[in-house]
């Protein structure tokens, strides 16, 4: 790795590597280090460990879908490759075993510090029957000086997280656990510096939070440009991903992709998913909550137990499911602009859910900085009790509202009518304050006429900064 060529920057993973290099230090001072590395495919782990592993003594593995035999050879060549032919001579020029190939490398850590890269590993566990329990029995044997780095990653989320889990074979051993996220509508900046806050909302809107996906929008492109080559297009990064990423993580059977075609078609609860999925939904909502392709809503405050609703949680699958799902054929056909100009209303809702929502995440920093009381709990709340009511940030200080807050998706700084029906609805929250702090977020903020005591408005500036 040491030779290799040079490699792009390294964005908005900085803490991630951070804690990795710790692990290598530590293992230089002949502490074994067993790292695990997962998250769904496209968050960039391979880049992360790529940086990792430059001008280091290190064998970087790649894992494909292929027998044991081809996959044991492979591993040889990378030997070969990373630390020359008598690495592997020394071996017999192979391994017959994943177990042998563990217990080689483990030694050529006894001299010198040495970094092994299983990248993929699951596809590992289906080519061996047993591959991780291997992995344990040469971990547990290896010896306390041993200057060995082992990382194991995986986009597969629910086999890594069974593998190091309380059942697991690896429960317990991992020196580091590391779980790659998407990367936050802020943090998308450090991907996109050049677009203005509302081309970048839109780029993340359709990107979400995914390093390769907003490394290929264009920034010196409109919008409507790169919508009709990433996602309008037969071929399309943004058009073609979204099975990748899932397939990656669910099994083909489970009626899983009727459920999330539900849910982008706006049902949230329980009962609407079910009719529109035509199935029973039970099972199947838990696995996608649990792998994060949804997220459980529930009003700020409600009581356990509460009967939860749904919606996507990935700004990438929400923008495929609400807007692409049912349209794959007609871009495939080559009709991608006439399907552009067909969801112009779907996409402008999208982009109002990803706004409200980075509404919220923006209040959550202002309690963090202290803008706002240290103790505040914020999230969304709504009732049906009576007039539907909904407010889009509401801010919890034990039971009581303080914190009334407006996301909307306009152009124009929101007015005098804004505040007033955010002020009528304050009587409906739960127990609110004498004088709560109304909050207005739009994308060129509050009129500064009406900017308070107690009325504040942000920007989409100051919400991406």
């Amino acid at each position: 790795m040491a030779d290799g060529a040079r490699l792009d920057p390294l964005l908005d993973r900085t803490g991630e590597l951070a804690a990795l290099q710790g692990a290598w230090s530590a293992a230089q001072r002949g502490r074994p280090q067993l790292a695990v590395v997962w998250g769904r495919r496209r968050l960039g782990k391979t880049f992360l460990l790529a940086h990792l592993a430059a001008g280091r003594r290190a064998i970087f593995f790649g894992a494909t879908q292929q027998a044991q035999a081809i996959e044991l050879g492979r591993f040889a060549e990378a030997v070969r490759g990373a630390l020359g032919p008598d690495a592997t001579d020394l071996a017999g020029g192979g391994f017959h075993d994943w177990e042998g190939a563990l217990r080689y490398v483990a030694a050529l850590a006894a001299d010198a510090p040495l970094l092994v890269i299983l990248d993929e590993f699951p596809y590992l566990t289906r080519s061996t029957a047993g591959f991780a329990s291997v992995v344990q029995a040469v971990w547990d044997r290896l010896a306390g000086t041993s200057r060995l780095m082992l990382v194991l990653t995986g986009s597969a989320v629910s086999t890594v997280e069974q593998t190091v889990g309380p059942a697991g074979p690896l429960r317990g051993r991992p020196t580091l656990r590391l779980r790659l996220e998407p990367v936050d509508a802020v943090a998308a900046r450090a991907f996109l510096p050049r677009l203005d806050p509302v081309s970048l909302l839109e780029a993340y809107a359709a990107c979400g939070g995914y390093p390769l996906h907003l490394r290929a929008w264009d920034q010196r492109a409109s919008t409507g440009a790169n919508l009709r080559r990433l996602a309008l297009a037969a071929g399309g990064l943004l058009l073609d991903d979204a099975a990748g990423i899932l397939r990656e993580e669910l099994p083909e059977s489970g009626g899983y992709a009727r459920i999330l075609a539900a849910i982008g078609r706006g049902a949230t609860r329980f009962s609407e998913i079910a009719s529109q999925a035509d199935q029973r939904v039970d099972h199947a909502l838990g696995v996608l909550a649990g792998a994060g392709f949804i997220r459980k809503m529930l009003p700020v405050g409600s009581p356990r137990g509460a009967r939860p609703g749904y919606e996507l949680g990935d700004p990438y699958l929400a923008f495929w499911y609400s807007l692409l799902y049912a349209n794959v054929a007609l871009v495939e056909s080559g009709q991608g602009a006439q399907v552009l100009a067909r969801v112009a209303p779907l996409w402008q809702r999208h982009l109002g859910s990803v706004f409200e929502e980075l509404a919220r995440s923006h209040a959550r920093r202002l309690v963090a900085s202290g803008r706002l009381p240290g103790d505040l709990v914020v999230g969304r709340w709504w009732s049906v009790r009576g007039p539907a009511c909904e407010v889009d940030v509401l801010g919890l200080r034990g039971r009581r509202s303080v914190l009334l807050g407006e996301a909307r998706w306009q152009a124009r700084p929101l007015g005098a009518a804004a505040v007033d029906e955010l002020r009528g609805k304050a009587a409906r929250a739960p127990a609110p304050v004498d004088r709560p702090i109304l909050a207005l977020w739009g994308r060129a903020g509050l009129e500064p006429a009406l900017v308070r005591d107690r009325v504040v408005g942000f920007a989409l500036p100051e919400m991406l900064a």
